[in-house]
Order: structure tokens, then C-alpha cells, then sequence
């Protein structure tokens, strides 16, 4: 048995009974590289391409919406049957959703322009550091004294807003910020990580009030698709 097949972990429903028995998940992403972002050639990544495989074992109709990242994540909270991803899984949020399909542990590390000199946490303090709306790990930094954070909607966003020297850092899933740097166009040798600060596991997530029974339905799917050797194939296809 795989770890992420231990890893399956099923918070109970907040609303169980029969009126919420044919409640559907509705899945909602932010474009947020490797994982989940949209392109010209249609929407894809790891965890868009797994939801559609899924949702194809379960003969649902194979629908990701794209929001603005704090938007998607505010609605698989609050809303009845939404799903989302690539969630991850904090204490501060733990009892708010369920966690159902683990899809990859990340590092955070702090990324500046390549013409910078080394720093290290003590030098980036003081500086104004870039992060996403809607990310818990922004507690991170405020934990270390950092105090001038800057928010975006996105690694687009936020990538730009490097370049353009409105930052003079970005904190990051480095995964995620180095696929971003490739989709959208910017060379990775165009930027240099300086250090990196905890870690954290990224999840495909359900509103609390999603039915344990549905809930179940796209855990038994992931596994399906873990046994035939999917699952391994879209990690390799977009996870370097």
C-alpha cells in the first residue's frame, strides 16, 4: 500500500441524511502550476487531469471551474458540495473540509531576481515579500516578523510583480513557483532561491457538508485509478 493510499483520510460530514444524498461535488481551482491552470490549449495539470479521470470512472460530467485562488477556497468552505485543489492542509483548516486525495508535499522557499546577492532569513525580513491571496502559509512568515507582505491572485501576478521590482521577494510552494515560471514565460535563470521555510501537504479537498457517501465515491475513484497506474502517470507528466 502506497503512502498517499494511507494518507486517504475522510473528515466526517457536517450535514449527513437523505437530503443530501444525491449532492454532487462541483470542483473549483485557482491557476496555480503544476497542479491546476488554465492555457491556451484548454485547462490541465496534475491534479485538473486527475478530477477528469475521476470523475470519468464515476461517469460524472468532467468540470473544473477557475477562480481567483481566495474566492475558490472561500467557496469549498462555505458552499455545499464544492471540491477544491490543490488545498493545503493546515491546522487552522483542518476541520474545515474534507480531505480526500493527498496530491504532493511541498517546500515554501523565499525567490528573488537572479541579480540579487544570497540572503538569508534575517536579510529578507525587512523586505517586502510577495505571497498569495488566500494562502495560510502567510502565517509563516508573520510567525517569523516579517512585516510588509504583499498579496496577489496569482503566481502570474506575482511573478510580474517581482520582475517589475514592486517586490523584492516571493514566498512559494517552490514546485508550484517554478512551474509557473515556465508556463508563463519567465526563464528560471531569470530568479534564484535564497532559502526555504517549512513545508506542507497539498490536498484535493470537499466542503464539510459534502455527503460522506459522495465523499467516498471520489476516494474509491483515486484508488481505482492508483491500482491501474494513472495516478503515477499524470504525476510524472507534470511534476519534475
Amino acid at each position: 500500500m502506497t503512502l498517499a493510499r494511507r494518507s486517504l483520510l475522510i473528515a466526517p460530514a457536517a450535514w449527513a441524511g437523505s437530503a443530501w444524498a444525491s449532492t454532487q461535488i462541483q470542483w473549483v481551482a485557482g491557476n496555480l502550476p503544476p497542479f491546476a491552470f488554465e492555457s491556451p490549449g484548454g485547462a490541465r495539470g496534475f491534479a485538473h487531469d486527475l478530477a477528469n479521470a475521476m470523475a470519468q470512472r464515476l461517469d460524472r460530467p468532467r468540470q473544473v471551474t477557475y477562480l481567483p485562488w481566495a474566492r475558490a477556497v472561500r467557496m469549498a468552505e462555505q458552499g455545499p458540495a464544492y471540491g477544491v485543489f490543490p488545498l493545503a492542509r493546515t491546522p487552522d483548516r483542518e476541520a474545515n473540509f474534507q480531505w480526500l486525495v493527498p496530491l504532493m508535499t511541498v517546500r515554501y522557499g523565499f525567490y528573488t531576481l537572479a541579480t540579487e546577492t544570497r540572503l538569508e532569513l534575517e536579510d529578507l525580513r525587512p523586505m517586502r515579500v510577495g505571497v498569495l491571496r488566500g494562502s495560510p502559509i502567510a502565517a509563516n512568515l508573520r510567525a517569523e516578523s516579517f512585516k510588509t507582505l504583499v498579496e496577489a491572485k496569482d503566481y502570474r501576478d506575482l511573478l510580474r510583480l517581482l520582475r517589475e521590482r514592486s517586490l523584492d521577494a516571493v514566498y512559494a510552494g517552490t514546485a508550484m513557483l517554478e512551474a509557473a515560471m515556465d508556463e508563463y514565460g519567465h526563464p528560471r535563470l531569470m530568479f534564484v532561491l535564497q532559502t526555504t521555510l517549512g513545508e506542507g501537504t497539498l490536498y484535493m479537498a470537499a466542503s464539510r457538508q459534502t455527503p460522506a457517501v459522495e465523499a467516498q465515491r471520489w476516494v474509491a475513484a483515486y484508488r481505482e485509478l492508483e491500482d491501474d497506474g494513472t495516478v503515477m502517470r499524470l504525476r510524472r507528466r507534470y511534476i519534475r
